[in-house]
């Protein structure tokens, strides 16, 4: 993901997107802490990045991925879950998604795209959902979701530097 956020950074000629770090790795108190305040266990590859990096801010454009600060409550937090609130219940039914069940971890900071994972049994990897509206798209795991964001920012390195040649 580094390689691909740098390759954006030197497309962005016209400096469109932040770039911003990864922050750093939480702990497992912290995460106790989350599992604690939120009432129920992170899926475990969403807990695996967090302890590599506490939420990476602007991940892709300008999407958020959220770390231990915004799940136990922060601003973008409340937004994501109006969101989720404001989903219409015909969306809802489509995406076979309970409103209830459902956990922000990512969102964007100019836009209403927003990313969340249905609270599971532990039962194998929760898929992470991309929702504008209604479902724009859905990965299998965390794992899945962040090969795409990589893949996603290669692809927008790409545009950035055809624009610029063109």
């Amino acid at each position: 993901m580094r390689d691909a956020k740098e390759r954006v950074r030197a497309s962005d000629t016209d400096e469109l997107w932040r770039f911003e770090e990864p922050r750093p790795p939480a702990d497992a108190e912290r995460l106790r802490e989350v599992a604690g305040a939120l009432g129920h266990e992170l899926d475990g590859a969403y807990v695996s990045f967090l302890l590599a990096a506490d939420g990476w801010p602007a991940l892709f454009q300008d999407v958020d991925v959220f770390g231990t600060g915004e799940l136990l409550g922060s601003p973008a937090m409340e937004t994501a879950r109006m969101l989720v609130d404001s989903m219409e219940p015909d969306a809802l039914t489509r995406s076979g998604l309970d409103r209830a069940a459902l956990l922000p971890i990512a969102a964007s900071t100019t836009t209403i795209d927003f990313l969340v994972m249905p609270v599971t049994s532990g039962d194998g990897p929760a898929p992470v959902i991309w929702i504008a509206g209604a479902e724009v798209e859905r990965y299998p795991s965390f794992p899945d979701f962040f090969r795409h964001m990589i893949g996603m920012n290669l692809d927008e390195a790409e545009a950035l530097r055809a624009e610029n040649e063109g």
